[in-house]
C-alpha cells in the first residue's frame, strides 16, 4: 500500500517533493520525521501539527 499522507501524528499534509522516509515511515519534511524535536514548525504552510506534537501530555 502506497501511503500518501505524512506519519507524523498530528499532520494531516500530503507527501510531496521534499518527503522524507525514517524507519519505513513517510513524512512530508524533516520537521515531521524529526518530531518537531527543536520545535520546527511543518515545512507545509499553514499546517499546526508542530504545536499538537509539543504539547504537554497529562493534566
Amino acid at each position: 500500500m502506497n501511503q500518501q499522507t505524512c506519519a507524523c501524528p498530528h499532520c494531516s499534509c500530503s507527501l510531496g517533493a521534499n518527503a522524507v522516509e525514517r524507519d519505513g515511515r513517510r513524512y512530508c519534511c524533516e520537521a515531521c520525521a524529526s518530531g518537531h524535536a527543536n520545535g520546527q514548525a511543518c515545512e507545509q504552510g499553514g499546517c499546526g501539527c508542530a504545536k499538537g506534537a509539543s504539547a504537554p501530555h497529562g493534566h
